[in-house]
């Protein structure tokens, strides 16, 4: 049978539809073109992505905007005195929701930034905080706390792990630093990348130095943490990573569990997306408590351009010197006596109660000295303590155990305070014990006495630790509840003499090694 001819009036049909709409077919040919060269990307894509891609960060992206929330859910462990022993004595729950956004900007030193590429280490960003803020309860007790104006600029360090970081105006208290410190860096992020090609399913495993870095660990001793490429395409690699990490932070044993979603964008060239939930055992430490907490961390980053907050000049930071000793202090406080005083982050306020306060200073989890806050009832209007009253009062104040009065000074400090320092050595229990007492006063009638104590071996570590306290104390204004109970244990009579203000009985005058010996 053969094939019909169409009729004329068919034919007819069709040349009059294609003579009414040229532009119809031109457009059908484009879209044609279109799908035929998406078909062509596609094929390659696959292929490229068949054959294994490299997943390196793009180095002209120096800017970013970071945005990250922490939700935290577990247990405190209180030890009663970590001295002596680090046994948990009570479990306190905690909760905690805080919230990040700032800009951070990496810098190098002054011949570097053009020779900055993919895979190098970044030691040094600036970062400017627009919000940082946590709330948080501890035993069913609300606090709130939010970084302050004058420290929402800083420097990050990491030459060495965790990161150190420090304000350019201002000085952090302890809460901000604690508040920034993260379990997850942005800077470090491009280091859960792979350093070979991949392909969809490849598998890895990051090294403990990038471990360390990603997760603000002092070091990360045993890892079995393995990472997946899940998906690959030509816009974006989504990576899998699981496993444990045996490390420590500050010289204190760490456990951390994790579970975790990173999202890498080919076309940016960087890493924009963590997703992250952590299960961390940390052992107690001398200076701080152990926890059990889960946790988890959202982060997202974008490159940019333009800052909103950071200086378009650079901050003067000289990347490859020392981190500037001046401003690595920490504003600490007390409320109960009334203080406030810079001194070096190895110090830490451990007790803080009506009539006594005490800070400790530790380094690599070793007690290295500690301080002691006595108030003292104001003298008599226009009377005032020499400095020989002083030492003979010290010496009663120390007796059998003092071997020797070695310097006694009195001066003017550099915030209007008058202070009689009394440095002395002994022993106790035949251990060589140095101690530094200090009588702070002013105009007001207002007075303190501190008293330093450590081991002599210490004193190197020491390093002047008594004259950054003496040079900084500030006295300062009770809040309404401190006052209100300081009042009331104010109110029976007491001496004014040292000895009589150092009691055995206060909480901060705990007897466990020779740094707390007085």
């Amino acid at each position: 049978m053969s094939a019909r001819k169409p009729s004329n009036h068919t034919t007819t049909r069709t040349k009059t539809l294609a003579a009414k709409t040229p532009k119809a077919d031109r457009r059908q040919f484009l879209i044609a073109a279109v799908i035929a060269s998406a078909g062509i990307i596609a094929q390659e894509a696959t292929a490229d992505t068949r054959d294994g891609v490299e997943l390196k960060p793009n180095p002209k992206h120096q800017l970013f905007r970071v945005r990250v929330e922490l939700d935290v859910k577990g247990n405190v462990d209180i030890a009663s005195n970590p001295l002596v022993s680090r046994k948990i004595s009570a479990k306190l729950p905690i909760t905690s929701n805080a919230t990040f956004d700032y800009e951070e900007r990496f810098r190098f030193a002054d011949d570097q930034g053009s020779k900055y590429s993919a895979g190098d280490y970044v030691t040094c960003a600036e970062r400017y905080y627009h919000k940082a803020s946590v709330e948080s309860s501890l035993n069913k007790t609300t606090f709130k706390s939010e970084l302050r104006e004058s420290v929402r600029q800083a420097i990050v360090r990491r030459e060495t792990m965790p990161e150190v970081i420090y304000s350019v105006d201002d000085y952090f208290t302890r809460d901000e630093l604690d508040l920034l410190r993260l379990p997850a860096s942005s800077v470090g992020l491009d280091s859960l990348l792979p350093s070979e090609k991949v392909t969809i399913g490849s598998k890895y495993r990051p090294d403990r130095e990038s471990l360390a870095s990603v997760l603000n660990l002092t070091s990360a001793d045993v890892s079995d943490i393995e990472a997946e490429v899940v998906s690959l395409d030509e816009s974006e690699a989504k990576i899998q990573f699981k496993g444990q990490i045996d490390g420590s932070v500050d010289g204190v044993p760490t456990v951390v569990r994790a579970v975790g979603k990173l999202t890498f964008d080919r076309q940016l060239g960087t890493c924009t997306w963590l997703a992250m939930a952590l299960h961390e055992t940390r052992d107690i430490g001398i200076a701080e408590p152990g926890f059990d907490v889960a946790a988890t961390i959202r982060l997202l980053r974008k490159p940019t351009t333009m800052s909103m907050g950071l200086s378009q000049d650079l901050e003067d930071v000289d990347v490859m010197g020392d981190i500037p000793a001046d401003r690595m202090f920490v504003d600490l406080q007390s409320d109960y006596i009334g203080f406030a005083t810079l001194m070096n982050r190895q110090w830490r306020m451990m007790t803080d109660v009506p009539g006594a306060a005490m800070m400790r200073m530790t380094r690599d989890d070793r007690s290295v000295a500690q301080c002691d806050f006595r108030p003292l009832p104001s003298l008599e209007a226009g009377k005032q303590w020499t400095l020989e009253a002083f030492a003979e009062d010290v010496k009663r104040t120390l007796g059998d155990q003092l071997v020797e009065i070695v310097e006694a000074e009195e001066r003017v400090s550099a915030t209007d305070l008058r202070v009689l320092r009394v440095s002395a050595t002994g022993s106790v229990e035949g251990v060589p014990i140095q101690w530094v007492l200090m009588h702070f006063s002013d105009d007001a009638g207002r007075r303190m006495l501190a008293t330093f104590t450590l081991e002599e071996e210490n004193m190197k570590r020491f390093a002047g630790s008594d004259l950054q306290l003496a040079d900084s104390m500030r006295l300062i204004e009770r809040s309404a509840k401190a006052a209100k109970e300081v009042a009331d244990d104010e109110s029976q009579p007491k001496s004014t003499r040292i000895a009589d203000a150092i009691s055995n009985d206060s909480p901060g005058n705990e007897v466990q090694s020779a740094s707390d010996l007085k």
